[in-house]
């Protein structure tokens, strides 16, 4: 399946009529109603298979081409997200180190279009997971299991979970997973479902276990081996969490320039009006920057897994702070109208974007979390920065970066939770870099040359300032300008790799590399608003020749 027959199944999202359009989403979203005919409609064509390996009956291909078509189909409504592949962080753990048996169940189930849940988080203890309380205690010859787990995605009709609970005393080695069928056993109580701000309809309920019996079959991998697993497998799970936020920000910014070409402001329209204009612009250069960033890190995954502790978590910050700032400047833009429930663009759509963008940024993990999560790797990674460039690592960025190029097989073997220092991106800037300020400069692009010059002056003082800084905060905020510096590099590589492609233009990266490098540098974006202008008429030409705002564009309904 490909993102175009996404788009040619459901049809013309505009349609009032049409069950798979907006109106229906903004109609479900206001009952709190789970999306079961477009879900339906999805498994029917195998959509829910394009996440699952092809050796569990799946169609998995590869990472960006499930970033685009999810992407498509949750464009017009989040909520397919959770509705049919909310199942992928089980099925990941699982690929890592499940059994042949609990591999077999789980494709079965998932293969058929059932949902098999997630179960870490506790409510007491968020992201400090070595607190947990959740335990197996042993009981003849398996388990009884006792404690609750938070915020289970469909949690009250999932026929199975993936739960990791305590099993031994202290660290990370006192928790293992267990694969249960919840058909089976007392002593489960599922609660009601918790209602979420964004995705809405989507049933999170809190799963409360009194010695519910677990079978030693049901034990995932070795005891102890739960949570290095899991940190693996959400890994994978950021790069696909990105897919909503582009999805969200993508119908966002269609529904605000098309309110503001339609209206008129004096002799002008809002589109072309300074102020508007220029927060359109500045929304745009986010999206385009967001999905250049999230694009690589697909293609990425495949050519570099093991230094994806780094890379994922990068790509998430800044796809979804970018998501967010879509959103935002859009609303600036339609004022009132962001506000109204019925008479807004699209009947209270621009609303539901704005709930289920906000639900998607943290539903795999908090901001951060999300940033700690690599801020201890930031002393080793930005050292390489300074070392010389190993010729593997510019073959491995020509291939991920080069749109062309075929990718390797997905190996999630090679998933590690430490880079060991190599962020293949940002180390291969002083190789690439001259290229392309010769390129450049030979075009007389000299207002982008001197941004390239900038990022690379930026992440040498990122790497001075990391040796010169403690652990705690400024670690953390430093691993969030990282993150920035990361995506620019991103920008920058897809340039320079891709000399024959159009869309990729000066202007592009110049607007791409402004955003990104303000947002570094801690500055409103509104201060490289010149540099971002171009940004809005590349989106508005995708959006008038009807095409995804991406880098690869695809053809949009009803267009096909």
């Amino acid at each position: 399946m490909t993102p175009e027959e996404v788009e040619r199944l459901l049809g013309d999202p505009y349609d009032e009529t049409s069950p798979y359009g907006f109106a229906a989403a903004v109609a479900r979203d206001e009952q709190d109603a789970f999306p079961e005919e477009l879900c339906a409609r999805l498994r029917e064509s195998g959509f829910h298979l394009n996440y699952l390996p092809q050796d569990w009956g799946g169609r998995f291909e590869s990472f960006d081409r499930g970033l685009l078509l999810v992407r498509t189909a949750a464009r017009r409504d989040l909520n397919i997200m959770p509705g049919t592949m909310f199942g992928i962080t089980a099925a990941t753990c699982l690929a890592l180190h499940g059994s042949a048996a609990q591999r077999k169940y789980a494709a079965d189930v998932l293969a058929r279009g059932g949902t098999i849940g997630f179960a870490l988080s506790e409510a007491d203890h968020g992201s400090d997971l070595l607190a947990n309380t959740a335990r197996l205690e042993p009981a003849g010859d398996g388990w009884e299991l006792t404690g609750e787990k938070w915020m289970v995605g469909l949690g009250r009709r999932c026929e199975a979970v993936y739960l990791v609970a305590r099993t031994g005393e202290r660290g990370p080695g006192a928790f293992s997973a267990v694969l249960l069928d919840l058909g089976e056993g007392a002593g489960l109580d599922r609660g009601a479902a918790v209602p979420a701000s964004g995705m809405r309809g989507i049933d999170f309920a809190h799963l409360r276990f009194d010695r519910f019996p677990v079978p030693a079959e049901a034990l995932v991998g070795h005891a102890g081996q739960a949570l290095e697993s899991v940190m693996k497998a959400q890994q994978v799970v950021r790069v696909m969490s990105m897919a909503g936020s582009l999805g969200c920000a993508d119908t966002a910014l269609r529904l605000t320039l098309d309110f503001a070409a339609g209206r008129r402001v004096g002799r002008t329209t809002v589109l072309e009006s300074p102020y508007p204009r220029r927060e359109l612009a500045l929304a745009s250069a986010a999206l385009l920057a967001a999905d250049a960033t999230a694009l690589a890190a697909a293609r990425g995954i495949h050519a570099a897994p093991e230094v994806f502790s780094v890379w994922g978590c990068a790509a998430k910050h800044v796809v979804a702070e970018s998501a967010e700032e879509v959103i935002r400047r859009c609303g600036s833009v339609l004022a009132t109208r962001s506000v109204l429930r019925t008479e807004g663009p699209g009947g209270g759509l621009f609303q539901k974007l704005q709930r289920d963008a906000a639900v998607v940024r943290v539903v795999d993990t908090s901001t951060l979390a999300n940033l700690r999560s690599y801020s201890a790797q930031l002393a080793s990674v930005s050292q390489a920065l300074s070392a010389p460039v190993a010729p593997e690592d510019v073959d491995l960025v020509g291939t991920v970066f080069d749109l062309r190029a075929a990718l390797p097989p997905y190996a999630p073997e090679r998933l590690d939770l430490n880079a060991r220092g190599r962020d293949p991106v940002t180390c291969t800037l002083a190789v690439v870099a001259p290229q392309v300020l010769a390129r450049l400069t030979a075009r007389a692009e000299h207002g982008t040359a001197r941004l390239v010059a900038r990022l690379v002056t930026a992440l040498t003082a990122l790497a001075a300032e990391v040796t010169a800084t403690d652990r705690g905060t400024g670690l953390v905020d430093l691993a969030e300008r990282f993150a920035w510096l990361h995506a620019a590099t991103c920008c920058l590589l897809l340039w320079w790799a891709n000399p024959g492609l159009p869309r990729f233009s000066p202007a592009w990266l110049g607007a791409c590399l402004a955003h990104l490098l303000s947002r570094a540098e801690g500055t409103d974006p509104r201060r490289e608003a010149a540099a971002q202008l171009p940004a809005v008429g590349i989106t508005a030409d995708l959006h008038a020749r009807n095409r995804l705002f991406s880098a690869v564009p695809v053809r949009l309904a009803p267009d096909l």
